[in-house]
């Protein structure tokens, strides 16, 4: 599968929910602005391209849970916040 192809499937996917998409989108560029985190640095730890990265950070896309995982990992956040802005309950 291609790379078109790919970001044809993500657009696909996100485009019935703008809201949550943007929401999202918002959570995770603060989240690398506050850790002085580069898209291309990002995208280097994810193995995506750093186009993919630019696309979840201006909400036109939204990553794959598995890179949600990661990211919140490595910025040390709460991946229930990351992806849904609400932490898990203890």
């Amino acid at each position: 599968m291609n790379r078109r192809t790919q970001s044809m499937g993500h657009l696909e996917r996100t485009a019935g929910n703008d809201r949550l998409r943007r929401a999202l989108a918002a959570r995770l560029d603060r989240a690398l602005k506050r850790a002085g985190i580069s898209s291309a640095r990002a995208a280097n730890w994810l193995g995506v391209s750093e186009h993919d990265v630019q696309y979840w950070r201006r909400g036109i896309t939204v990553p794959p849970l598995k890179a949600c995982m990661r990211l919140a990992t490595v910025l040390h956040l709460d991946v229930d916040w990351l992806c849904t802005g609400q932490s898990q309950a203890a």
